[in-house]
């Protein structure tokens, strides 16, 4: 990774605006923090930005929960091959793979979350594929079906700008009974009054035996450009019931 004094001149803009935040790459550069491809094509800048200036926790947070969930399920982390949803540059993905987990499927819808996690972990992904789990992607199921999936971790891929209810149900559905889960949703998008939040699809998918939780907890996700704590939920889990044949 590059030496944080690479990013000396890179700064956190605030207050956020009406369309989110942004930051100051150098004195003339300014981009928006979701502008993931500008941000990628840097070796070490998105660490830099989210996880040292905005002091994010969801990768550490994720995969120490998934950790938790295998061994209280009494499963051997080396005999699973696991699906990291919105692998971004990949440290999710280390992370499990520090902990034991055998292999690692990654999956992002930005190629340049792919290339930048090639470029900066080779060797932490068996495989790192480009899709949409937002969408019911026949191409997706059949790229990641030889991979014989046992568990799912994510950290922050879920809600906000990111991926919808939908995107949670169709990656869930291609594990198998008592696989371990992991992953993180901005606790704005959980209220259950919303019918479109995450909330009301965790409480569905719970009251209709897909998924059991073991755990869930609030976390503090990072803070904004102006240090204001964003916080988020930790769900940990497993899947209740075979997964459908999609």
């Amino acid at each position: 990774m590059a030496d944080v004094d690479v990013f000396a001149g890179v700064r956190l803009l605030g207050p956020p605006e009406a369309d989110g935040e942004y930051i100051a790459l150098n004195d003339h550069e300014t981009v928006h923090l979701h502008e993931y491809a500008r941000i990628y094509a840097v070796p070490g800048l998105y660490e830099h930005v989210v996880q040292e200036l905005l002091q994010c926790t969801s990768p550490q947070v994720a995969a120490a929960g998934f950790l938790r969930a295998v061994e209280r399920l009494g499963l051997e982390p080396g005999g699973l091959t696991v699906l990291d949803v919105g692998s971004g540059t990949g440290l999710v993905g280390e992370l499990v793979r520090g902990g034991g987990v055998a292999r690692v499927v990654g999956v992002d819808a930005l190629p340049a979350a792919r290339e930048a996690a090639l470029r900066d972990r080779p060797g932490v992904y068996a495989d790192y594929v480009i899709g949409d789990f937002q969408r019911d992607d026949d191409t997706l199921r059949e790229a990641l079906r030889p991979y014989r999936l046992g568990g799912l971790v994510s950290a922050g891929a879920f809600g906000g700008t990111h991926a919808t209810p939908r995107a949670l149900e169709n990656a869930l559905a291609l594990l198998p009974a008592d696989a371990p889960v992991a992953f993180t949703l901005d606790e704005r998008w959980m209220d259950e009054s919303d019918p479109e939040g995450f909330g009301v699809a965790v409480a569905k998918a719970v009251a209709e035996g897909s998924l059991e939780v073991l755990e869930r907890s609030r976390f503090q996700h990072r803070v904004t450009t102006t240090g204001e704590p964003i916080f988020y939920e930790l769900i940990v889990g497993r899947t209740a019931s075979p997964a459908s044949e999609g």
